[in-house]
């Protein structure tokens, strides 16, 4: 099948790159002239581990390639995915989705046959919407299906992430759509891995959900860490402990710092 990717930032570049592995023809797109520059030449902008094997690997496959004009390859494509950055607002967790909207208008007014719009960036419940909606106002007769399919991938692991996830869940309940998404899937079925389909703000609300889960966790054996200093126990054992009951399970339950990065913080304040 053949997929555009909208924006060669850290999800962008490793789901396209991924997405090439399994053996579908993949545009990576965008605006910054300096990065596609960069990329065509062999450079990857990012640190992940097996990632610059990986996009020179299917660049010589010919399955993998960069441009600033997506015109073509969205005209072309049986999946755009949006990729794009939603920078946050401080103090409030606000989603700034100029970028996504901007993807949106560009793509409606390029697609050619009935087309999946796929919001691979961790978004609001309710963007599934709203993207629809400019997509119809700017091309009423346009065949199309936006659909939900975040990403759950971690730095340092994300290739392994993507191949071989827990699960993959996407927000549609487009027939055509979903078969779509299966065929774009159809890798991961070696694995058995589940692929749970869901209505779109269910999808998107998932991300959400999950992230707020894990941060909690984190906080959660921070505050009993805390305790144990007072009473005179092992932390790392009442972790263990804890962690072999199935219903707890032991990820995420290393007392440390607290959370961080570039996920955890922002989704939680935005949830």
């Amino acid at each position: 099948m053949r997929i555009a990717m909208i924006g060669t930032g850290y999800v962008g570049l490793v789901s396209g790159a991924c997405f090439a592995d399994f053996g579908h023809v993949v545009t990576c797109i965008d605006k910054d002239a300096g990065k596609i520059a960069r990329l065509e030449s062999g450079e990857i902008p990012i640190f992940e581990p097996g990632l610059d094997d990986l996009v020179a690997r299917n660049v010589a496959a010919g399955r993998l390639s960069f441009t600033l004009d997506g015109t073509r390859a969205i005209a072309e494509a049986d999946a755009v995915f949006i990729a794009v950055g939603t920078p946050t607002r401080r103090g409030d967790g606000h989603a700034d989705l100029s970028y996504v909207h901007a993807a949106a208008e560009e793509i409606a007014g390029l697609i050619d046959g009935f087309t999946v719009i796929v919001t691979k960036s961790t978004v609001p419940v309710g963007t599934g919407d709203e993207v629809e909606a400019i997509i119809r106002r700017v091309n009423p007769n346009a065949q199309f299906a936006v659909v939900s399919n975040p990403e759950f991938l971690r730095e340092g692991a994300a290739i392994e992430d993507f191949k071989r996830p827990d699960r993959v869940v996407v927000g549609t309940e487009d027939e055509r759509a979903q078969a779509v998404m299966r065929e774009l899937y159809r890798p991961l079925s070696l694995n058995e891995t589940p692929i749970v389909f869901t209505g779109r703000r269910t999808s998107e609300l998932i991300k959400y959900a999950a992230n707020a889960f894990l941060a909690m966790k984190i906080t959660f054996i921070n505050e009993m860490a805390d305790l144990c200093e007072k009473v005179g126990a092992d932390v790392q054992q009442v972790a263990k402990g804890i962690g072999l009951d199935k219903r707890i399970g032991g990820k995420f339950l290393n007392a440390g710092p607290g959370y961080g990065g570039s996920c955890f913080p922002k989704d939680t304040l935005a949830l």
